[in-house]
């Protein structure tokens, strides 16, 4: 499964929230790799100057194609800006678009073939580790995911569990008991699911996209990947292939909403990210001037779902 990492008004706020959770974790074996080594992220944030020189590509087929025009418009802008700072941005593409990104470019978690969907894994992993994690508490009676399911179902008012029951849950908790169906059993439908996305997300994904060949048949090392992702092809990929990703605002569209852009690379690439995004960041607030502050107004409230005729 994906992993939201942290947070942050800027770069290098994220980057403060990264810090405290980076190292070893004794419930998570995959922290224990080496390169994994805990690390200050901070001493590599740089400036705009630092995108002399860079290659960046970005990825066409499914993504950029289909990005709105008014979105295209913001990013456009700041591309142009990133070449007269030096970089370059080549087209490039995803080699599994058309096998792993739905044709409207949406990321859907369902799609595909039962043995071929990121679905089939989410529900298996997040059975085990939602039930690890509820099993380890002491100051409450939900220890497993069925009992947190029966509590949504006692609790409907609230909580939501059945479709129509609020606006803010319009499906119920249909996902959690399609989880629950799967009792955490990795079958052969579970791994040849897993085989197949690791491997079209990986070496058919982003780590060919990161090497396109041009049209003399060279092989190009790209830096990152940029993408206008707000339909989340993009993010779909990275968090299928367990790869690191950073997104940073750059704009708002003609509607007011805010436009992001997210930087990709490969495992481990941490530190090539945060560089990149500080960078372009920095260059963003040269061309437009700092971002108001988020407000985080009535955060503390609580939502109390109104049933209307």
């Amino acid at each position: 499964m994906d992993t939201v990492g942290s947070f942050g008004r800027t770069v290098a706020d994220a980057v403060s929230g990264l810090n405290v959770i980076v190292g070893q974790d004794d419930r998570d074996a995959l922290t224990f790799a080496s390169e994994r080594d805990k690390k200050d992220y901070s001493r590599f944030i740089k400036s705009r100057n630092s995108l002399q020189g860079a290659k960046f590509g970005l990825p066409r087929k499914r993504c950029w194609d289909l990005v709105d025009e008014d979105q295209k418009t913001v990013a456009l802008k700041l591309f142009n800006a990133i070449t007269d700072a030096g970089a370059t941005i080549v087209d490039t593409n995803f080699p599994c678009a058309e096998d792993r990104i739905p044709s409207d470019g949406e990321w859907d978690w369902e799609f595909g073939e039962p043995n071929q969907s990121e679905f089939t894994i989410v529900k298996v992993e997040a059975y085990n580790a939602i039930n690890t994690y509820l099993s380890g508490l002491s100051d409450t009676s939900i220890q497993t995911l069925d009992d947190v399911i029966s509590y949504n179902d006692r609790n409907s008012g609230t909580e939501g569990p059945n479709r129509g029951d609020t606006a803010g849950f319009a499906s119920g908790q249909d996902n959690l008991r399609e989880i629950a169906a799967t009792r955490g059993e990795k079958d052969k439908t579970y791994q040849e699911a897993l085989e197949y996305i690791q491997n079209t997300s990986r070496k058919k994904g982003i780590d060919a996209a990161l090497k396109p060949v041009n049209r003399d048949n060279e092989t190009i090392e790209l830096d990152a990947l940029l993408i206008c992702d707000r339909k989340g092809a993009g993010q779909m990929l990275a968090a299928q292939a367990g790869y690191p990703i950073i997104s940073i605002p750059i704009g708002v569209d003609a509607t007011g909403l805010p436009v992001g852009l997210s930087i990709h690379h490969r495992a481990r690439k941490e530190a090539e990210l945060i560089k990149w995004a500080s960078a372009i960041e920095d260059l963003v607030h040269h061309m437009d001037g700092w971002r108001p502050t988020p407000e985080y107004k009535e955060f503390m409230s609580k939502n109390i779902p109104v049933k209307t005729a």
